[in-house]
């Protein structure tokens, strides 16, 4: 994906980009800062099976989100993980991720996209069901500290 400077529906003007190497570091930072379940070996290994589903977003050069997005074995989308420094919330920077996510998924001619999210995140949960998820299950214990997923699937 060539880099891509927007701005988000809160005014906010970002650019999103391919993630790169040195970006671990920082997206290490803000994976943690947001409970996910992640490690750099696993974010490295998803960015070899597909560099194109990584991406970053930076403002005045400092990465402030990230976005990794896979795809499954019954050929569908998968938002791996998505998170934004917490400085950054609420701007807009994670609809306009997911935005980009649908437009990668479909030039690759994926019909459907699911994704996980913690019970007790009900403003991410919200912010799914505004871009046209609908819940389809329950993962109880998902999390390594035993909380449980609303699974969540959207057609593309």
């Amino acid at each position: 994906m060539n880099p891509m400077v927007i701005s988000t529906a809160k005014g906010l003007v970002i650019k999103i980009r391919n993630f790169e190497f040195p970006d671990i570091k920082r997206i290490m930072e803000i994976e943690e800062e947001a409970s996910l379940d992640g490690n750099s070996a696993l974010y490295m290994e998803l960015y070899e099976e597909w560099p194109e589903g990584f991406l970053v977003v930076e403002k005045d050069d400092d990465v402030i989100a990230f976005e990794v997005i896979v795809l499954t074995p019954e050929g569908e989308g998968r938002i791996f993980a998505i998170a934004v420094d917490s400085r950054y919330r609420g701007l807009g920077i994670g609809r306009s991720l997911l935005r980009v996510a649908f437009s990668i998924l479909r030039k690759n001619k994926i019909g459907f996209v699911q994704l996980e999210v913690r019970v007790s995140n009900q403003i991410a949960e919200r912010l799914y069901r505004s871009m046209g998820y609908i819940e389809v299950g329950f993962a109880p214990y998902y999390y390594k500290d035993g909380e449980g997923a609303i699974l969540m699937k959207k057609v593309l």
